[in-house]
């Protein structure tokens, strides 16, 4: 097979495109480029898209008296955009998700 990752540290590699199932190995970190800053656009727009309704996640007043102090990134984003910046990697060579 080619290799199509590089190893960046121990342990540690960088996704070129698409491996198999085969190629990976329990413990190794895949890194995925490119990284994204989440924003509190982002934030509010996917919490008032999926019509989560804690305010915890778009009321700034109300996360002020929160052990965060601030607001906290509503979870489905977080796992959305965690799967799309792996597609390249573990989903490129795939038929189905």
């Amino acid at each position: 097979m080619v290799q199509q990752f590089k190893e960046v540290g121990p342990q540690r590699y960088r996704e070129t495109f698409g491996r198999y199932f085969e190629d990976f190995v329990v413990g190794d970190v895949y890194e995925h480029r490119p990284g994204k800053t989440v924003t509190e656009y982002d934030n509010h727009l996917f919490t008032l898209m999926t019509m989560n309704t804690h305010p915890m996640h778009f009321d700034a007043e109300f996360a002020k008296s929160s052990e965060f102090k601030r607001n906290i990134v509503v979870s489905p984003y977080t796992l959305a955009l965690l799967i799309g910046m792996s597609v390249t990697d573990c989903s490129q060579k795939a038929i189905a998700n």
